[in-house]
């Protein structure tokens, strides 16, 4: 059943990239994500906090400005900075849109 479920998650991310939903994740936390790509069995989107600071519609100005030097930021500073995560796709219970 586990590999089921991590093909299901990697067929999800992979068929719906820039798609923004839930996850819920085996330790009962849940995750608002924003799919990127799957690599080498781990999902990697933008967080609650990236989605919310970098894709946000209706940012004023000061947030357009911060978000425009978030986009330059590198993927391993947005990954420390946490507005992206990277979660292995063994760690995902359920994706929810």
């Amino acid at each position: 059943m586990q590999n089921k479920l991590i093909m299901i998650h990697n067929e999800h991310f992979l068929h719906h990239g820039n798609h923004a939903g839930v996850l819920v994740l085996k330790n009962g936390q849940t995750a608002n994500y924003g799919s990127i790509r799957v690599e080498n069995g781990n999902a990697i989107f933008w967080s609650g906090k990236g989605l919310r600071e970098v894709w946000k519609p209706d940012l004023t100005d000061e947030q357009k400005k911060l978000a425009e030097v978030l986009k330059k930021k590198s993927e391993k500073e947005l990954i420390e900075s946490d507005h992206i995560m990277v979660v292995p796709l063994s760690e995902i219970e359920i994706v929810l849109n």
